[in-house]
């Protein structure tokens, strides 16, 4: 028999139901499950009863542990039941993958590095023609810090969100869709990162994107995936990728420096890559050690594999994180471990993350009791 309101779903979702019965109507949906494999067909449920299953879904822990808090713009709201957290079929950054992304990393209740991420989701939104506005920018910003407070942790979270262009149907052009962009923000707990033992990694053949998908921070991370399965498929970590001249390019979600036996710094050029943050912010930080003699300079340019494998130091720049490499392939870098340049970076980025400069106060006062 159908659940009745009361016995579907909490009190405390009582208001989501009925403000998607205003804004949908009552509508059936058919709930896909493993009864699709099965000679009974599929239960056929209306609105409460859905609603009411998933309130009652048992999230994998790993999820309902770490999930701490969703917005969602079709909501208009903040969420921090993960069952919950959903994005409707319609929306074409699920169904096409028009969409961007970018995150933002927090300690002690303050947001670093927001700034730049979210100029760099807006330039990425542009190149994927997303209808973002001037006014976006702020916008933007006060939901991502609106979600962080809502989740209540100072400390051990990180904040990823994405924009699509926008629900409407299933064409591949975006041009039924209507109510502007979508946007989603999900704060999760982090995870503990080693940034003293060195990895090993692996040169993939993976193919690399075309310039225009390199360059904007796209939904569609299959080639980033496939690169990292190569990767640890041959012993790897993430995986470097290599054009056909040879020339070192990125990781699957990291760029890569090296320090060389002349004493510079080089990392490859944001030509076909992704205009890392984490690049930025190092390049930028780096120059101290060069006034301080530790360095000989600071280089932006080609780096080709036979640089790689004769460098004293290789270290991956992704996340705010720098993550020292010990191998590549079967060829060890310097002694195989963490060098000074490595753990000098890992400290300053550390550091840089308290720069009043970098960084914006989380308002934990919006949600808290």
């Amino acid at each position: 028999e159908p659940f009745s309101d009361s016995e579907a779903v909490s009190s405390s979702y009582s208001a989501m139901l009925l403000l998607r019965r205003a804004s949908l109507g009552v509508r059936s949906v058919r709930r896909f499950s493993s009864a699709l494999h099965e000679k009974t067909p599929p239960p056929l449920v209306g609105n409460v009863e859905a609603f009411g299953k998933l309130a009652q879904e048992k999230t994998p822990m790993e999820v309902q542990n770490s999930v701490l808090a969703m917005y969602s713009s079709p909501l208009g709201a903040i969420i921090t039941d993960p069952a919950l957290m959903c994005v409707p079929v319609d929306d074409h950054g699920f169904h096409r993958g028009h969409a961007v992304f970018d995150t933002c990393n927090v300690l002690d209740g303050y947001a670093y590095g927001l700034e730049m991420h979210i100029n760099r989701l807006l330039l990425s939104a542009k190149l994927a023609r997303l209808p973002v506005t001037d006014s976006s920018y702020e916008q933007l910003k006060d939901i991502v810090l609106s979600t962080l407070a809502a989740a209540g942790r100072k400390n051990g979270v990180f904040c990823r969100y994405w924009m699509t262009v926008g629900r409407g149907d299933f064409h591949v052009s975006p041009k039924g869709c209507t109510g502007g962009y979508g946007f989603y923000v999900v704060v999760h707990e982090t995870w503990e990162r080693d940034g003293e033992n060195a990895v090993k990694e692996a040169v993939v053949s993976t193919p690399l994107k075309p310039k225009l998908l390199a360059n904007m921070k796209s939904n569609n991370y299959m080639i980033n995936a496939l690169t990292a399965m190569e990767a640890e498929d041959k012993g790897g970590n993430l995986g470097l990728q290599v054009d056909p001249e040879g020339y070192l390019q990125e990781a699957s979600i990291s760029c890569v420096g090296i320090v060389e036996e002349d004493g510079f710094m080089r990392t490859p050029p944001f030509d076909s890559i992704l205009a890392s943050t984490t690049v930025k912010r190092s390049l930028a930080l780096s120059q101290q050690l060069v006034d301080g003699g530790v360095l000989e300079g600071i280089e932006q340019t080609r780096v080709h594999m036979e640089q790689v494998y004769k460098a004293k130091e290789v270290f991956l720049l992704g996340g705010h994180h720098v993550v020292p490499v010990g191998c590549v392939g079967d060829v060890v870098i310097g002694n195989g471990s963490r060098g000074p340049i490595c753990k000098r970076l890992q400290e300053m980025q550390h550091s840089d993350m308290k720069n009043p400069d970098m960084i914006d106060r989380i308002p934990f006062e919006l949600y808290s009791s």
